[in-house]
């Protein structure tokens, strides 16, 4: 009886220790990215753009409709934007808060996902690998730290499919089910289902008992909660935005984009050759860890990744983050490979070590034969070595079974890229850093004095960082509306890149000139512009 006793109490400790090393695992691979988020500044284009609409529809107090640069911006629904003024609400206006938003999304995915594993009948044990093979992913971990909506979309989701996995499907279930849908599509509107439609149209095939009429019913309920979630939003924004705005957001941001995209039009094939990067560093891990589906559980995963994936490739506009919500089915085959990897079996993250040194001697490459200064000012080459010597370190190690190599190689990747992103890539942040640029706009705002950004590619780059409350005159880079400028505005400043306006301007001196992004930009005053040379007409 004693021996019994002691037994069963020494495998719970054993049960409770790792449990306590997977959480561990977790918490500290999500502290990493957000540190990460957190150590650098928001850049642009992607991130300014969207903390710059969330600053103008708060200081327009516009809380339906997105605005950029004064006007309505329909590329995406406000969810994104009404959490950033959330917090804003809570906290007061600040940097910090707009850049937690993916990092506390991120979480709540891993949630979701531990969720779903278990639903699927894995164990505690193996269903806690799930959160920390996602995590660890190369991709999802870069996209964890940067203000955008793919990682918020695919929170939403998991949190739409959790509830249909196992079990009756109830009027509560459903409910939870549509809210978490209504949820995503105010993320990012229909292109939700691009990823959903293929699980819920093959239900049959994955789910381990039928859904029955009763299930049905509450299914159609849950979907029309979350279109009930969109239009609530929508139709009263299309009719405050007008006509124009209401054409763009109800069908161009979705039919139009489907076929001849003039944003990231790209081949049918594009997707692949990033497929082994998505899954780094589980692609290059040793064991085998995929094979197709034999049974149900596992063919939600497949379908979860092949369906959408198939259907990303088919649209014409095309980024690498669009497969975002993708990341969780694979984080559940990889998960359910490790399951099958004998304890006994000693494991060497060789190749994943060999990848790591292979990026730090090809940072290293351009940081002493780069093409041009800038190029090598991008990289530290204290970060370098600090990069392959980890590497170094990761070569040497050895774990047994499927669990103590996904935590090791989780930690060690997730180390990886905090050392990649805050140090080796540390001098490129401050030339993505617009803040000196816009403090000086702001106290030209503050002086009244106008302002035009010449050239493409401005997209409120400086309305947030600046804190600017009217919205810059935008130019094509024409010299003709640079002289029109000139003519309205003669005490007037133009921004832009050093490419655009280097040879107009006359007076160096001038010139304000910022490191930003691959270059220089400039603030100048219009009068420093040498315009009549370009307009003869442009003297008077």
């Amino acid at each position: 009886m004693i021996t019994t006793r002691r037994l069963s109490h020494t495998l719970s400790l054993l049960q409770w220790e790792a449990r306590y090393r997977d959480t561990f695992v977790i918490a500290l691979l999500w502290a990493m990215a957000l540190a990460s988020a957190l150590a650098r500044p928001l850049t642009p284009i992607d991130e300014t753009r969207y903390v710059s609409v969330a600053w103008e529809m708060w200081n327009a107090h516009a809380f339906w409709l997105p605005l950029m640069n004064g006007e309505a911006y329909a590329d995406k629904p406000p969810l994104l934007f009404w959490l950033i003024q959330s917090g804003w609400s809570l906290f007061g206006v600040n940097d910090w808060w707009p850049k937690l938003i993916s990092p506390l999304a991120s979480l709540v995915a891993m949630m979701h996902l531990y969720r779903i594993a278990r639903r699927l009948g894995y164990a505690g044990s193996q269903a806690r690998l799930a959160p920390m093979v996602l995590s660890a992913m190369l991709m999802w971990s870069l996209y964890s730290s940067a203000l955008m909506f793919d990682v918020l979309l695919s929170a939403c989701l998991l949190g739409t499919i959790s509830p249909l996995i196992a079990g009756v499907f109830t009027l509560r279930k459903a409910s939870i089910s549509g809210i978490w849908l209504g949820l995503a599509l105010l993320a990012k509107g229909p292109a939700a289902f691009v990823t959903l439609a293929p699980i819920l149209l093959t239900i049959p095939l994955w789910r381990a008992t039928p859904l029955g009429q009763s299930g049905r019913r509450h299914l159609a309920l849950a979907l029309m909660l979350g279109f009930a979630m969109l239009l609530a939003w929508a139709l009263p924004a299309a009719w405050i935005g007008g006509r124009d705005y209401a054409q763009d957001l109800l069908w161009g941001q979705s039919v139009n984009r489907l076929q001849h995209a003039m944003a990231h039009a790209r081949p049918t094939w594009w997707y692949l050759p990033w497929l082994p990067l998505l899954a780094f560093p589980w692609s290059l891990s040793s064991g085998a860890w995929w094979r197709l589906p034999t049974y149900r559980h596992q063919r939600l995963a497949w379908i979860w990744l092949a369906g959408p994936l198939l259907i990303f490739s088919l649209i014409s506009g095309k980024q690498i983050h669009y497969l975002m919500p993708l990341l969780p089915a694979l984080a559940l085959l990889v998960m359910d490979g490790l399951g099958r990897v004998d304890p006994r079996q000693v494991l060497r993250p060789r190749l994943a070590a060999a990848a790591i040194v292979v990026l730090g001697v090809v940072a290293l490459g351009l940081g002493v034969f780069g093409a041009d200064a800038v190029t090598r000012s991008m990289v530290s080459p204290f970060g370098i070595l600090v990069l392959i010597a980890f590497a170094v370190i990761l070569w040497r190690q050895r774990w047994h079974g499927g669990a103590e190599a996904a935590r090791g190689l989780a930690l060690g990747t997730g180390i990886a890229v905090l050392i990649a992103t805050q140090l080796m890539l540390a001098p490129l942040w401050s030339r993505y850093d617009v803040s000196a640029a816009s403090q000086l706009l702001a106290r030209l705002e503050l002086d009244g004095v106008p302002v035009a950004f010449n050239g493409d590619g401005y997209q409120a780059t400086f309305q947030f960082a600046g804190r600017l409350k009217k919205p810059l005159v935008t130019l094509s880079g024409d010299p003709a509306e640079l002289c029109e400028f000139r003519h309205r505005a003669p005490d007037g400043w133009i921004v832009g890149r050093d490419r655009d306006l280097r040879s107009l301007i006359a007076n160096d001196g001038a010139a304000h000139v910022f490191d930003y992004r691959g270059g220089k930009l400039d603030i100048v005053p219009v009068r420093a512009l040498a315009l009549d040379s370009r307009i003869p007409a442009c003297d008077g």
